[in-house]
């Protein structure tokens, strides 16, 4: 984890309401695992005052650059938007948090993502294709303007599911199509994020089918790791849920088992 002034390289409109930040940071971009997150604040200003958390989207080949994708919320995200130009210098921390583990056998694995929870799946799937995994994704949006990534995941090869709420759709829930493609599919993974819903359909799948599954957790944190204790969520401590504690998000997570997720 290091604390650095990253040069903004482009600040643009991604899809809908999101915009996509990439910066160069090289050895934050080159120590980063999917999952892990940074976290930003806008220099030489006391507003917003603490710190915004964000998942990395996807690093550049040559490990040199990072991306955040965010979506324009309140008066931190909207500085983000006006003064984060190219030229501008960001202050970053990062890499923080637990990523997703990816199993070394594993031929086959299935993304669920829903909004902006969407964002931190592509960089999984950039390490799934190097490793020659096969990655099916499965996306949903409030809108259809608002499906992310959806082209970087047929990029590399796996089927791409859709399902936009304000669209007329064949299923309806975009867990459908997960739960009619495992009737025919052996997954050797499943990672989720985005919804409480998404991760107890991905954890009651991967148990039927005892394949490990993971979620990406979103929460509002401060410091990003650990010393703050503001991000705090109740886990269950073993599989049955009969044993629960508490873990900070940004230290435990942001990347838990689905099974731990007690209130999910």
């Amino acid at each position: 984890m290091e604390q650095t002034d990253a040069p903004v390289v482009s600040n643009t409109h991604l899809t809908g309401e999101y915009w996509l930040l990439e910066v160069e940071a090289p050895s934050v971009a080159a120590a980063l695992e999917p999952g892990q997150f940074v976290n930003i604040r806008i220099r030489d200003s006391l507003a917003p005052f603490l710190r915004r958390p964000f998942s990395v989207y996807r690093v550049n080949p040559e490990k040199t650059h990072l991306q955040v994708a965010y979506k324009i919320l309140g008066n931190g995200t909207r500085l983000m938007k006006e003064t984060l130009q190219p030229g501008a210098l960001c202050d970053l921390i990062g890499p923080l948090g637990k990523g997703f583990e990816l199993p070394e056998d594993a031929k086959t694995i299935a993304l669920v993502g829903r909004g902006i929870g969407i964002a931190a799946l592509p960089m999984l799937a950039d390490l799934a294709a190097a490793r020659g995994v096969t990655s099916h994704a499965f996306l949903s949006a409030r809108s259809r303007d608002n499906l992310v990534g959806a082209e970087i995941f047929a990029s590399h090869g796996g089927q791409v599911f859709t399902h936009a709420d304000d669209t007329p759709d064949d299923v309806a829930l975009v867990t459908d199509h997960l739960l009619q493609m495992a009737e025919s599919t052996a997954f050797d993974a499943m990672y989720v994020c985005g919804s409480n819903r998404l991760i107890r359909q991905v954890d009651k799948l991967a148990r039927a089918h005892g394949i490990p599954a993971q979620s990406a957790m979103e929460q509002h944190m401060a410091c990003g790791f650990g010393d703050c204790h503001g991000c705090i969520i109740e886990v269950n401590l073993d599989r049955d849920g009969e044993s629960r504690g508490y873990r900070e998000v940004c230290h435990h997570g942001p990347v838990f088992n689905t099974w731990e997720v007690a209130n999910a």
